[in-house]
């Protein structure tokens, strides 16, 4: 769930102060306009299989896409489960869990500007397991999984994850924050820090941490529909919460949390923000899904469009849309073929492009494991009439 609407709103607002002139000079005036250039998909690899994460770029230009690319920019591997990304500013930040490091990118290049650990910047424990990532105010804010354990036994959970805070200009600790057990996703909004605390699927304590900023104190959101959220968005209507269920009686799905209680607008098992729509899909295990859809929050109206490739839209992972274009890519694995019926998780996945109106554009090949996509954005500047 990336926002880009601030950073876009920035990027503008520093174009304009190029083009401003005095009233007098005839020379030939432009404008900005913010344009998309291509997409990064984030691939988290495989552990077990020890295959290391990657980055496949899609062009817009060429209608192609290249994989590898952080190896090939910076000759080295980018390590096992890269998770979550966001581009904030000219920088993208990428989250890789197992090598308890954000990598920091140049978002236009793909060139390393700097590997942060962040087990020694937070700590052995409060920077252990980073997960997912958001930017706001001149920082980012990683999701980490702490002193979480789980207790397969008696299937119960201890311990506690934090968001650490860190400046994207000199890259030092600003602050940590204590949140819940087994946190993933991260929001930012006014003075408050949202964070989707899972308590790994355990259903017992899973939570929605709202921190404030200043003094860290935690005010928690639970809720009987609050059993394992993964991602959020908040806004005035309030808390949108992508929420996997106890694979049970509570299916997976977007659910409005407010301070009267939780409703679920519909079930999907995938689901990202963009201004006031929702981008979803609904991946049950074991089925194939024919459908994705587009929920406006504001209007309620949920529009539904048919993935254009019946029978190989096996595993979606990722939903995103560009939010200059407005296209909606999906990535997804690929089925086994030894094992019909289960995905593929192993080898490159796919990713599948949409108009806004769900047309379906185009098909590419990716890395293996697809776990986020973020878009490469540029300010362009046009001549005026």
């Amino acid at each position: 769930m990336k926002k880009y609407l601030m950073i876009m709103a920035v990027m503008l607002t520093s174009a304009a102060l190029f083009t401003a002139c005095d009233d007098k000079d005839n020379s030939p005036k432009y404008y900005p306009v913010v344009v998309t250039n291509g997409a990064y998909v984030i691939c988290g690899g495989n552990q077990s299989s020890n295959i290391n994460s990657s980055v496949t770029y899609v062009d817009y230009a060429t209608k192609t896409a290249a994989q590898n690319q952080f190896h090939a920019k910076n000759g080295r591997q980018l390590g096992l489960t890269a998770n979550d990304a966001v581009v904030y500013g000219s920088k993208m930040y990428v989250v890789v869990t197992e090598e308890q490091t954000i990598e920091v990118l140049d978002a236009k290049t793909l060139m390393s500007l700097k590997q942060i650990k962040l087990t020694q910047l937070a700590g052995e424990v409060q920077g252990f397991n980073p997960r997912h990532i958001t930017a706001a105010d001149g920082k980012i804010f990683v999701s980490t999984y702490g002193s979480s354990k789980a207790d397969w036994n008696s299937y119960t959970t201890s311990g506690n994850g934090y968001v650490a805070a860190i400046d994207t200009l000199n890259y030092s600790l600003a602050k940590v924050y204590a949140a819940g057990c087994y946190p993933e996703g991260v929001y930012v909004f006014g003075n408050s820090l949202f964070v989707a605390n899972s308590d790994y699927s355990m259903g017992q304590k899973a939570s929605i941490s709202c921190i404030d900023l200043q003094t860290g104190v935690d005010t928690p959101l639970t809720n009987s529909l609050i059993v394992n959220p993964t991602e959020l968005a908040v806004s005035n209507l309030g808390v949108f919460v992508l929420d996997m269920g106890n694979y049970s009686d509570i299916p997976a799905g977007v659910r409005l949390v407010t301070a009267t209680g939780a409703t679920t607008l519909f079930d999907c098992t995938h689901a990202s923000f963009m201004g006031t729509n929702i981008y979803a899909v609904n991946s049950i295990y074991g089925t194939i899904p024919e459908n994705f859809f587009v929920y406006n929050i504001v209007s309620g109206q949920k529009s539904t469009f048919p993935t254009g490739l019946k029978g190989k839209f096996f595993s979606p992972n990722v939903i995103e849309a560009d939010p200059i274009t407005g296209n909606i890519f999906i990535a997804s694995y690929n089925e086994n073929e030894s094992r019909p019926g289960y995905a593929n998780y192993s080898s490159n996945g796919y990713v599948l492009e949409y108009s806004p109106a769900g047309s379906l554009l185009n098909t590419y090949d990716c890395g293996v494991g697809p776990n986020a996509i973020v878009f490469n954005t540029d300010v362009e500047y046009v001549k005026m009439n």
